[in-house]
């Protein structure tokens, strides 16, 4: 019911949305709209089974023109997501011979990801064309539902810079916890920001917010926040 009412919500802004595990599909796409590689997260020549453990979407305009792009995918963290991300992304990038160099082999003691453990999902590729005036929070909150329907993880978390993770984008989205400098770099990723945050989605979290939702009209799901204030 949630879902169905923030797919009715991009409806009434004439906005559709494509679901896929073609992950050479979403290369192709991110070639095309962006002009640049797809991240190694979501590379199927750097993932073994990337399409059994993750999906992408696209955003439609009224016109038929892609103006949106999201992809997720599960994974264990063990013990920890604060001990397993930094040799995760490396092994990834080290895949395709790219190279990144940390400041920092831990996020600091202070992080939420030391706390969290087991089923993950990355919430990465995030892209809306800056000129759609639509979109936004209902295509990253539709991903993130349906991850959680799919998978019933313990979080989902994304890491963005400074300006998105500040001007209340993330939690628009529904990232009720962020951290800065969760990760920091010396040679960072392309795409990265020296310092970056992270930001998360506790299960709990997306779960009231399922059925807080389930209650709300499309008109209002547009700009209700995922996580309870």
């Amino acid at each position: 019911m949630a879902i169905s009412t923030l797919l009715q919500a991009g409806a009434e802004q004439g906005l559709s949305f494509h679901i896929s595990t073609d992950f050479a599909g979403l290369a192709r796409e991110r070639r095309r709209l962006r002009n640049s590689e797809v991240s190694p997260m979501f590379d199927p020549s750097a993932c073994r089974s990337l399409s059994e453990r993750g999906f992408w979407m696209s955003l439609i305009d009224k016109t038929g023109e892609t103006v949106g792009l999201q992809a997720f995918r599960l994974d264990d963290a063990d013990p920890n997501l604060a001990e397993w991300v930094l040799g995760w992304m490396m092994g990834l990038y080290a895949r395709r011979r790219e190279m990144i160099v940390p400041r920092a082999v831990m996020p600091p003691e202070h992080s939420l990801s030391h706390l969290i453990r087991g089923r993950i999902v990355y919430h990465g590729e995030l892209w809306i064309d800056k000129h759609c005036k639509v979109g936004f929070p209902v295509f990253p909150r539709i991903g993130m539902l349906l991850a959680m329907v799919k998978w019933q993880p313990e979080a989902i978390w994304a890491l963005t810079g400074q300006s998105m993770a500040t001007r209340g984008h993330m939690v628009r989205m529904g990232y009720g916890h962020l951290e800065q400098s969760f990760l920091t770099w010396e040679w960072e990723p392309d795409g990265a920001e020296q310092a970056e945050w992270i930001g998360v989605a506790l299960r709990r979290h997306l779960e009231f917010s399922i059925a807080e939702l389930s209650s709300t009209s499309p008109t209002e799901a547009r700009y209700q926040p995922l996580q309870a204030q």
